[in-house]
């Protein structure tokens, strides 16, 4: 029984930060056979995920969930485990799991007040009345405050963002309906799956070879889910409340361990796998998640993605975009080189901006359609376009991403 909690030595820990992911995992099997802890199995479970050894992975992951089956970063790992070897209900579950894990830790103690940015407290106001509206729930059901208190908040909240220029202001939250703001209620939409999730297509060839070719690793495919499944999934984004993880320049987040995770997205996956075998064949789902943008905030900085394959795509209606010809991606085409870090690519727009001068870097834009996708190699440098979406939570621009990873054995 592995009882221990001894850390990650420290020599380990700055190989997994500088992505020295092989050489981790090395060390991380000597200590696994000779004195397991918690903490070093979750470690080699992430490092064999990484590395594409899945099964190693979800044998390392399950001896730690075994350990403790409160260890919400194992039950995390297992999960994402399991979704990319398409155990899809043991996946689920185990997301689930992980979910109730997560929960009370996310509370403050006590009854004390909770700090939010101001466009995660607006989007928290305005879902929250979009609920009770479109279930048809009495009006303080979810959201225990008069209409018009709801009002003069919506009003101060956004002039609030329309005001703030560089920093976007952090507010405390208290009493029980600021406390509901900050923390909403956890809602999964639940639904069952449509016949299928993409649209059939003969061109998936044609689609292949543009991305190999011309394209320069970046493809567009317009109507990719069927109707069915893009109005599903639009119902899930609008009535889940798993919009948890605030950004800087006014977008939101949602992923897996927040609960952003349905029988849906794991479907869309496995579907796109099977249409596109000779680009998807040896790979796997390796993580996903969805962002919201604040009306006229900006979205994501200039980045690359920690994957093989990126998958992008658009789910609010056109009608929301008030900027037909933008909205969407800028792309350059030159990519992270092998040797920069997580951080590197992620957290660096200055540097990443002198290095695409440096190296000529062309950059063009892809605009915004609903229901369009982007296949493009994860180490290209993309950013999100300038937004112009009109105001409400319906209108708000929702992006879906899905990054897959070669799998070894």
């Amino acid at each position: 029984m592995v009882r221990s909690r001894a850390p990650v030595p420290e020599g380990i820990q700055r190989s997994i930060a500088h992505g020295r992911f092989a050489e981790a995992a090395a060390g991380l099997r000597v200590l696994a056979g000779r004195e397991p802890s918690i903490p070093v199995l979750v470690a080699l479970a992430d490092m064999t995920f990484q590395l594409g050894e899945l099964q190693e992975a979800k044998e390392t992951a399950l001896k730690a969930v075994e350990a403790d089956p409160r260890e919400h970063p194992a039950r995390v790992l297992l999960a994402r485990v399991r979704a990319a070897l398409e155990e899809t209900e043991e996946a689920l579950a185990d997301f689930r799991a992980a979910l109730e894990l997560a929960r009370p830790r996310m509370a403050p103690p006590g009854n004390g007040p909770i700090a939010v940015p101001a466009h995660q407290a607006l989007h928290n106001l305005e879902q929250l009345i979009y609920l009770e509206q479109v279930d048809r729930l009495p009006p303080g059901t979810l959201l225990p405050v008069p209409p018009g208190v709801r009002e003069v908040a919506q009003r101060k909240l956004g002039e609030m963002l329309t005001a703030s220029t560089d920093e976007i202001p952090t507010i405390p939250m208290g009493g029980q309906y600021g406390r509901t703001v900050a923390d909403p209620p956890l809602r999964l939409h639940d639904e069952p799956l449509p016949a299928r999730c993409l649209n059939p297509r003969n061109d998936w060839n044609e689609v292949l070879a543009a991305f190999g070719g011309g394209g320069k690793g970046i493809i567009c495919v317009d109507d990719l889910l069927t109707p069915e499944a893009l109005a599903q999934l639009q119902r899930f984004c609008l009535r889940s409340t798993v919009w948890r993880r605030p950004y800087p320049p006014g977008y939101i987040g949602a992923n897996p361990e927040s609960g952003f995770f349905s029988p849906l997205l794991l479907r869309i996956a496995a579907e796109l796998r099977q249409a596109v075998p000779d680009l998807l064949g040896g790979h796997h789902l390796n993580y996903w998640w969805s962002f919201v943008c604040q009306h006229l905030k900006p979205g994501t900085d200039i980045h690359a993605d920690q994957s093989d394959i990126s998958l992008n795509f658009w789910i609010t209606p056109d009608s929301a975009n008030l900027d037909p010809a933008g909205g969407g991606l800028d792309v350059w085409d030159v990519a992270a080189p092998d040797d920069w870090t997580f951080d590197d690519y992620n957290s660096g727009g200055r540097d990443i901006r002198a290095f695409l001068e440096q190296r000529g870097a062309h950059q063009s834009s892809i605009a915004y359609g609903e229901n369009r996708a982007l296949l493009f190699r994860g180490s290209i440098f993309h950013q999100t376009a300038s937004v112009r979406f009109a105001s409400g939570f319906e209108n708000r621009r929702r992006n879906v991403t899905m990054l897959f990873r070669r799998t070894n054995g």
